[in-house]
């Protein structure tokens, strides 16, 4: 993994735990989980096309 983004993704772990308000951090917890989420699909997807090209 790039370590930039790693950085990235840590400072914005970092500024999470700073939020008090747990309903306003598990709020932003579970819209990156559905982004991660969505991101990991759409690149299974993308590795299943390419490999379906291969194949022809």
């Amino acid at each position: 993994m790039d370590n930039n983004i790693r950085v990235k993704i840590d400072e914005i772990l970092e500024e999470i735990c700073k939020i008090n308000d747990l309903t306003a951090k598990a709020d932003i917890l579970t819209y990156m989980e559905r982004q991660a989420a969505f991101q990991l699909w759409q690149l299974e997807e993308d590795l299943r096309v390419d490999h379906n090209m291969k194949d022809f």
